[in-house]
């Protein structure tokens, strides 16, 4: 089913069962490009996992802070912003009172990144999408989740057309992720924080 913007919580893909995007409060995210991580833990909503340390390192408290002053000026930006990516990690197999092996049905949920639009879709329906993943979560598949999960929801919004994603030449494994998924090298452009990056777009009207 189509929306006119990204739906409500949580964002999820069939074949991902253990990980969500979920957004948060408003001024849960004035913590976190605050830097007070203590506050934002307070702020975050009941039976969220915690949050930790990497979503208040510099890179992303000016993260937060550039995705806050989209709002000041265009209320719209709202659905489209930076999100968590929670994975619902399974518990460890329980033995049971005979000998046997038990899969136990709960689960521990944690933070492990950031993912989300850059904003709306510009006038040819292009959005782009951006994520990093905590450095100790890094190398298990998360990335390769995150973007999967967006690409699903971009097809499901009536106003995007085209995924955009903006790859460092050097970073391979994010390279290697963007194109697994099916986004194909355009060219390049100049990024006026990062410097020179490899675009690689896709085609989600369909």
């Amino acid at each position: 089913m189509a929306h006119s913007t990204p739906p409500s919580n949580p964002w999820t893909h069939p074949a991902l069962p253990n990980h969500s995007v979920y957004s948060a409060p408003i001024p849960m995210f004035e913590a976190l490009a605050a830097g007070d991580i203590s506050l934002a833990n307070s702020l975050k909503p009941s039976g969220f996992p915690a949050l930790t340390p990497f979503l208040v390192s510099t890179q992303n408290q000016s993260h937060w802070r550039r995705r806050l002053d989209l709002l000041v000026t265009d209320r719209e930006q709202e659905p489209w912003m930076s999100r968590l990516l929670v994975y619902s990690k399974p518990s460890e197999p329980l033995e049971s009172e005979a000998g046997s092996l038990e899969v136990s049905r709960t689960s521990t949920p944690i933070v492990v990144g950031r993912v989300g639009f850059h904003g709306k879709p510009d006038a040819r329906g292009m959005v782009e999408v951006g994520y990093e993943i905590d450095p100790t979560e890094r190398r298990k598949g998360h990335g390769k989740a995150a973007l999967r999960i967006m690409v699903h929801i971009a097809r499901e919004v009536e106003g995007a057309k085209i995924l955009r994603a903006c790859v460092m030449p050097e970073v391979w494994i994010s390279r290697r992720i963007v194109q697994n998924e099916g986004l194909k090298y355009i060219g390049q452009k100049v990024d006026a924080r990062r410097g020179l990056g490899d675009v690689f777009e896709m085609d989600v009207s369909s």
